[in-house]
């Protein structure tokens, strides 16, 4: 399992929180690390929009992956105060899409703030050097400390390390091994469109709004959010300009180190003259100007900031096949197998006006085709005589 694989959750894969005098914080990062992982996996299943029969295979594979695996975290192990409060708001979230419901603002914004706390105590935990050369957790982390130190940089020579390490954390050493046995049935099962979706998700808990989005599974290329933001840069007045600027590039150190826990003062400062350089451009752009760059700025301001998707042969295989997943794949199929019914008698009755005026009535996929009139009535009746013998 090569480290390009998890780049793109890194330092925020397998990591949560501990307290200080707490004798299990490696359990402790298992247990929110994975569950980021969790709500991740919830997320690029119902982004790929996947088929019945895609669904029940690539359940199966899970079912299969599960038995090798390594035992998934309980989500039930003691916590601090402040991290038991960061888990239910995300287990929260997590029940509301696995039934793919909308999320309520409050609590998306508790869920955005959770990810902040739990966060800063990663970055607690990252030793400034790795203690040893194996892949346990304590080789990179530790008890909680004051945040004094800089974290350990993750240069070339340790990706590889830090990668296997949180893969093996995840899935454990036959779980690696079952994951790239069944990569290539994984693969098989996905459409082009599906992998390519799968090419640029990177790990998220709250996914764009936009169902119709090509990149819904992960962040989304361009943001609704960065370009509210860079209408707000041209919209500021010349001379609380200074003012807002600086506050937007000290929010940008914060949400670096929300991304990603381990960013060193070099990553944040390269996050802070990308975002800088893309702010002014877009307040010196004419109206046109704006117009005609202003996805590829927002493209901008995501890039400096987030990390680019990590990659790797059996990339949808990690995320799909992920343990626990067969439960994921249990909603899903329960929201595919759910009868298409009418849906109320308003609905037959105005089934029934249309074939009335024009002779033609619904076929078996939804469209309208011409068909005798007394068939059409037949198949409207039926209908309703199902909906009434299935409510009694």
């Amino acid at each position: 399992m090569r480290s390009r694989l998890l780049i793109g959750c890194s330092l925020v894969a397998l990591a949560g929180s501990a307290f200080a005098g707490q004798a299990n914080w490696e359990s402790e990062l298992r247990e929110m690390g994975y569950l980021f992982l969790h709500i991740s996996n919830v997320n690029v299943i119902n982004g790929l929009n996947l088929t019945r029969e895609q669904a029940a295979k690539l359940q199966k594979l899970a079912v299969e992956m599960e038995a090798a695996a390594s035992q998934p975290p309980t989500l039930r192990a003691p916590l601090s105060p402040e991290l038991d409060a960061v888990r239910k708001s995300w287990l929260e979230l997590r029940d509301l899409l696995l039934e793919c419901k909308p999320i309520p603002p409050e609590l998306e914004q508790r869920v955005s703030n959770g990810r902040a706390a739990e966060s800063k105590a990663i970055r607690s935990m990252i030793l400034p050097k790795p203690a040893a050369t194996s892949t346990q957790c304590s080789s990179c982390h530790c008890a909680p400390n004051a945040g004094t130190a800089q974290p350990m940089t993750v240069g070339p020579g340790l990706q590889g390390l830090v990668g296997l390490a949180h893969a093996e954390a995840l899935y454990g050493k036959r779980g690696l091994a079952k994951l790239v046995q069944l990569s290539s049935q994984v693969e098989a099962t996905l459409t082009d469109a599906q992998k390519a979706i799968l090419g640029k998700f990177s790990c998220c808990l709250v996914p764009p709004q936009d169902l119709s989005d090509p990149v819904r599974a992960g962040q989304a290329e361009v943001s609704d959010k960065a370009l509210e933001l860079l209408r707000k840069c041209r919209g500021c007045p010349e001379g609380f300009w200074p003012l807002m600027r600086g506050n937007i590039l000290s929010y940008t150190e914060h949400i670096t180190d929300a991304i990603s826990p381990g960013s060193t003062a070099a990553r944040k400062a390269a996050a802070r003259e990308a975002v800088a350089k893309t702010i002014d451009r877009a307040r010196a752009c004419s109206d046109v100007e704006f117009e005609m760059e202003k996805e590829q700025l927002a493209r901008s301001v995501r890039a400096g900031i987030v990390p680019a998707p990590g990659e790797g042969p059996h990339k949808a295989a990690y995320f799909l096949l992920m343990p626990g997943s067969s439960k994921v794949y249990a909603a899903c199929l329960r929201r595919l197998n759910r009868p298409q019914r009418f849906g109320s008698l308003g609905d037959v009755g105005a089934n029934l006006v249309f074939a009335l005026i024009t002779g033609e009535g619904p076929d078996e996929g939804g469209r309208t085709r011409g068909s005798p009139l007394p068939a059409v009535l037949s198949r409207i009746a039926e209908a309703y005589l199902g909906q009434k013998g299935a409510g009694s």
